[in-house]
């Protein structure tokens, strides 16, 4: 890697804790890099008594942006000025510009899974599409799915969700929630369905039996299924997927475009998605 590094360069950076195991360096360094812009990205690691103090260093060393992982979505709100529209009806941020000391929080979540989705030539307007679970990433998809104009958003989730009826007030496509415990009617919801979202932790590793789809009967020749567990790259529902023929994508598209539209809301700029791909050993 050649040092480009000058008393000029700016800085960015990821804030969670723990964060160490994060490869958002790696991928916006590459595309600082390939860009030829004089920036810098690192890890930050910060307990959550010390979540203040980095608020003011941000200010103090002018960080230019930076992004924000659990357990620190929710919490980061209280120190913004400004939120997106898409921030709130999340209440939520994943990404934080820094301008002139107004910092401006931002979801890249749901825009990332969408970009994931158009890469795989999938669309989603007049779609009727099935989400399993509604926590913070769930949200972020069904707020992006539903400014694509999705037709009708079914969610399947163990608890009531009091946002999807807040969401329902602010968005023009309906959303649905339904118990996860009534396994008839979501198999008869994914009998008209264009895509399947699985968005919980069940089948992540190392509990790589979980799926919430009891048999491959549930899925339909032509159903599109999106798994957002990268690890491992095949959950027991996408391998189900596989032997029946079905196109699916688990959730490295979505890390990778989520940190994509990240960069862009930060710079400007497109990232370079072939050259982060090859830096994170995403390409085929």
């Amino acid at each position: 890697m050649k040092n480009t590094i000058t008393g000029y360069t700016g800085l960015y950076g990821i804030v969670a804790h723990p964060i160490k195991h994060s490869f958002s360096p790696m991928m916006h360094n590459t595309a600082f890099q390939t860009l030829g812009i004089n920036d810098v990205y690192l890890a930050f690691e910060v307990t959550d008594e010390h979540l203040g103090d980095f608020i003011t260093s941000v200010k103090t060393l002018n960080i230019k942006g930076f992004n924000v992982s659990m357990p620190y979505k929710l919490k980061i709100m209280d120190y913004l000025d400004e939120l997106t529209e898409e921030a709130k009806l999340c209440q939520a941020v994943n990404t934080v510009k820094n301008e002139n000391g107004r910092l401006i929080g931002h979801i890249s979540d749901g825009q990332g899974f969408i970009k994931a989705c158009f890469e795989k030539n999938w669309h989603i307007k007049d779609e009727k599409i099935v989400v399993l679970g509604a926590g913070g990433a769930a949200c972020a998809i069904i707020v992006s799915l539903a400014k694509e104009q999705a037709r009708e958003i079914v969610v399947y989730n163990r608890s009531d969700k009091p946002f999807i009826r807040e969401l329902n007030e602010k968005l023009s496509c309906p959303i649905v929630l339904k118990s996860l415990s009534d396994q008839e009617a979501l198999k008869n919801d994914l009998k008209d369905a264009y895509l399947l979202v699985q968005t919980t932790n069940v089948g992540m590793s190392p509990n790589v039996d979980g799926c919430l789809i009891e048999d491959d009967s549930y899925l339909h020749q032509g159903l599109k299924i999106a798994d957002i567990i990268y690890n491992p790259k095949k959950t027991k529902l996408l391998e189900m997927a596989k032997d029946k023929g079905l196109d699916y994508m688990n959730g490295e598209g979505m890390i990778l475009y989520q940190g994509a539209v990240s960069f862009e809301f930060w710079t400007g700029q497109a990232m370079p998605i072939l050259e982060v791909k090859k830096a994170l050993g995403m390409e085929e």
